[in-house]
């Protein structure tokens, strides 16, 4: 009895020293899991890219990979990056150009005055379509002097030069006896940038990892996995799972994923709009009392408060959100009496099945706008609803981005604006020379007002600050006047981001929330 009852002490004391063990195993392991975590960012990305050029495509990607001359600030001020100096002639027409030592890319090879002048003369040659054409048109000739020193030879002043001067910078050796379009470049690029590429899961994702040898600030996180998930909902889902880190969020998905204990908020002002685009291949729109019947007939109020729920602002103009802006110019204020006063005045007269005709020819168009950003078809059915009150029969199209040429749309419901130089976003997309059909710009609704080229034009080559002014202000009047876009409104860019991560510097925001990511190398996970 004696011995049995010993057994059994000995038996418990064993369990209680396993069970033991076995608790400062699960720790253990528990603890190694978390030290393992990955240091890594994923960002939900909303689209996938076509290729990685950014002399061909824009992306969110560019300021990882690649490096310009200048950079803008946190202020959206350029200033020196590539370029260890830059000196500007009396006359505003020579710049010297010296560039950093010891800039590599990330195969290796040193940038070089080459390198920055294969770029802009790329730019420049037609047989590449760079949509970044018309920013460097002034320039006249490039002359090396060295490896680090240039010349760069302007036609008149240009003043939005050192804006432009941001555009990243190509290695020429890559593309040596390849044409640009179709160079493996394209699919997988080498620049100078914080991040180097390293896979493109076509579909999936992209992986870019952190180039050791970066001449600016070391990134921290030592890889960023930008995850295509086209749809917002899924975005948002993944976000709250802690499947992806950061990820722009739409407005109403905002006070839910507020609630989430590891996540943090960053809503941030931008400068980008949303309206409607008036394709004027189409003869209805070349009657301009339409175009402004449909602007005040626009109730961007309720587009504020019930779409974007209070995260925006009424629209009116593309300079809204810059120092050039005119405040003074027509606001178009919803006002539906106004609108049918135009329309009624213009021959559009109402019948008895409630639309209006004129010349047998009924008030219809169609509002295309792309399927998997919800905002901008939430806005498209809530104003063709609203435009029945003028009699207008407006129908919406979601489509896929693969479904849409926005050139051959009636109207587009377009994403735009700039936090940089006047001139960025506004010649692009107004001047009749950047039409879309003809050119690689942005003029996708082949919009042509010659007092507003000549403007555009002025804009781009005055130098005194007041003046120049005055033109950007003379522009927004003709703008409201013969409007191209029915505008809506100023969308703030609202992220959500794992709240472990910190570094985050924010800035006014481009189109889509450009430029969250803009200093993503100073960026570090606290508990990694």
């Amino acid at each position: 009895m004696k011995k049995f009852s010993v057994w059994i002490l000995l038996m418990i004391l064993c369990l209680a020293g396993c069970s033991k063990e076995s608790s400062q195993g699960e720790e253990k392991q528990s603890t190694a899991s978390s030290a393992s975590q990955a240091n890594e960012l994923v960002f939900a990305s909303e689209s996938e890219f076509a290729g990685l050029n950014p002399l061909l495509e824009e992306t969110n990607v560019d300021a990882f990979l690649f490096r310009g001359l200048m950079r803008f600030d946190e202020q959206n001020v350029p200033v020196f990056d590539i370029a260890k100096s830059i000196n500007i002639s009396d006359d505003q027409m020579t710049y010297t150009i010296v560039l950093n030592d010891h800039v590599t890319f990330h195969d290796g090879q040193a940038l070089t005055v080459d390198d920055i002048i294969f770029t802009i003369e790329s730019i420049l040659d037609d047989a590449n379509g760079s949509y970044l054409k018309s920013d460097f048109t002034h320039v006249t000739g490039m002359k090396k002097i060295d490896d680090t020193t240039m010349t760069l030879q302007l036609d008149e002043p240009f003043t939005p030069m050192l804006d432009k001067l941001t555009v990243p910078i190509l290695p020429k050796h890559a593309f040596e006896g390849q044409e640009m379009r179709t160079a493996p470049f394209n699919q997988q690029p080498i620049g100078a940038g914080p991040y180097m590429f390293e896979q493109w899961d076509k579909g999936t994702s992209l992986t870019l990892k952190a180039f050791p040898t970066f001449y600016g600030t070391k990134a921290s996180i030592e890889q960023v996995i930008f995850k295509f998930i086209p749809d917002s909902n899924v975005r948002a889902l993944q976000l709250k799972s802690g499947e992806v880190d950061i990820a722009l969020l739409d407005p109403n998905q905002v006070e839910e994923l507020s609630k989430v204990e590891h996540l943090k908020m960053y809503e941030v002002e931008s400068a980008d709009y949303r309206s409607v685009l008036f394709n004027m291949q189409y003869p209805i729109w070349k009657d301009v009392s339409l175009r402004k019947a449909i602007s005040y007939a626009t109730d961007r109020a309720g587009i504020v408060k019930g779409i974007l729920h209070g995260y925006g602002t009424e629209a009116y103009s593309p300079l809204q959100k810059h120092n050039f802006v005119n405040e003074k110019i027509e606001h178009y204020t919803y006002d539906v009496k106004k609108a049918n006063e135009l329309l009624e005045q213009a021959g559009w007269q109402l019948a008895d099945d409630g639309f209006r005709y004129k010349d047998g020819q009924k008030l219809t168009f169609t509002i295309t706008a792309p399927i998997t950003d919800t905002v901008r078809v939430n806005m498209a059915n809530y104003v063709a609803e609203g435009y029945k009150a003028v009699g207008a029969d407006v129908k919406v199209a979601a489509l896929d981005w693969s479904n849409i040429v926005i050139e051959e749309t009636e109207a587009f419901m377009v994403g735009w604006g700039s936090p940089y130089d006047a001139d960025h976003h506004t010649y692009s997309l107004f001047h009749s020379g950047e039409s879309s059909l003809t050119s690689a710009g942005y003029n996708y609704g082949s919009y042509a007002n010659a007092k507003v080229d000549a403007l555009l034009e002025e804009g781009r080559t005055t130098v005194d600050p007041e003046q120049r002014k005055r033109v950007y202000m003379a522009l927004q009047e003709e703008l409201a006047q013969d409007p191209p876009f029915a505008y809506f409104a100023y969308v703030d860019a609202v992220y959500g981001i794992d709240k472990q991560i910190s570094g985050v510097k924010e800035r006014i925001l481009g189109h889509h929330g450009a430029g969250f990511l803009w200093n993503v190398e100073e960026w570090k996970w606290n508990d990694r």
